[in-house]
């Protein structure tokens, strides 16, 4: 609300104030983090890697490269936090903060429902997939396969936590301050699938199927995943339960498929498992029916959004 005489309010003052300071802040973030997945995935264009099929495995410099730019995100958070604030506000500011051991238990429990949200609609996809007949389900090979998956999920926590102290600590929060809640969360999405292309373009996540195919669904899962990620984290106040959800994602939904395969049928990436088009439907649902529950913007205020 403006006053009679023109001016504006002091707090919309500083709303516009705020809103301002993320879109610069933001102008500096966005370009960063870019180029730092350019720089780190470039050995592998330079050697002229590509994955061809689902079957190909990667390398230990594909490996590299990879958890490489996992991390991109939080260290160019964390740098541009640090340049305005002390260090000790810096995890508070990036929301990684769990002050008491009440707080610690109920962020551990949202965190295990937040692991296990991608896995069950990946399960669902699988179904459909089974259905359809694009999909050929059997028992494991081998169990181990199945048993080292959360030995994989420890050991890699670290790199999930440093692509969502950017994503979910440092850009969520002034995308929904700009543009809102609904809309924030969607062009984070798209904004974190492009940020992949580096890797899409080599064939990462769709091999075998050229980039008009892949760049476009990579984007689009994307912003389905995002935004079940972004609102996990906006309704627990917390980066952490958003870690546990990109971290069930990539180290128990990716390689589910494969794992429950039958042995003569390597499933597509493109069309079956949690990247699918068969699945993608089921995620959207998810994803629209999330963003519905936060799509109030005093909902997201309560939520407990600071602005950056």
């Amino acid at each position: 609300m403006t006053q009679s005489n023109g001016l504006r309010s002091p707090a919309t003052h500083h709303r516009h104030d705020a809103r301002s300071r993320a879109v610069r802040e933001l102008w500096y973030f966005l370009p960063a983090t870019y180029i730092g997945a350019w720089l780190v995935a470039a050995p592998l264009w330079l050697t002229g890697f590509r994955r061809a099929a689902p079957a190909q495995h990667a390398g230990p410099l594909v490996a590299a490269c990879l958890f490489t730019m996992m991390v991109v995100p939080a260290v160019v958070a964390i740098v541009l936090t640090r340049l305005r604030h002390p260090w000790r506000s810096v995890p508070r500011l990036l929301s990684l903060g769990v002050p008491d051991s009440g707080s610690r238990r109920r962020v551990l429990v949202q965190s295990l429902r937040a692991t296990a949200t991608l896995p069950a609609i990946t399960a669902l996809g699988l179904i459909a997939a089974a259905l359809l007949g694009a999909y050929h389900p059997a028992w494991p090979q081998s169990w181990w396969s199945l048993l080292v998956l959360p030995l994989s999920a420890v050991i890699s926590l670290p790199l999930y936590l440093g692509e969502e102290i950017g994503w979910q600590g440092y850009m969520m929060p002034r995308l929904t301050l700009r543009f809102g809640p609904v809309a924030g969360i969607c062009l984070g999405g798209v904004l974190w699938g492009l940020w992949h292309l580096p890797m899409t373009a080599l064939g990462g996540s769709y091999p075998g199927h050229p980039l008009y195919l892949a760049v476009p669904m990579a984007v689009a899962v994307a912003v389905g995943t995002g935004a079940v990620i972004a609102v996990i984290r906006i309704r627990t106040h917390s980066v952490w339960p958003a870690v546990a959800a990109h971290l069930g994602l990539n180290e128990f939904a990716l390689p589910l498929p494969r794992l429950i395969s039958a042995a003569d049928h390597v499933p597509d990436p493109l069309f079956v498992g949690p990247l699918g088009l068969i699945t993608w439907p089921i995620l959207m649902i998810v994803a629209g029916v999330a963003l519905y529950t936060i799509s109030d913007r005093k909902r997201l205020r309560r939520g407990g959004e600071r602005n950056p």
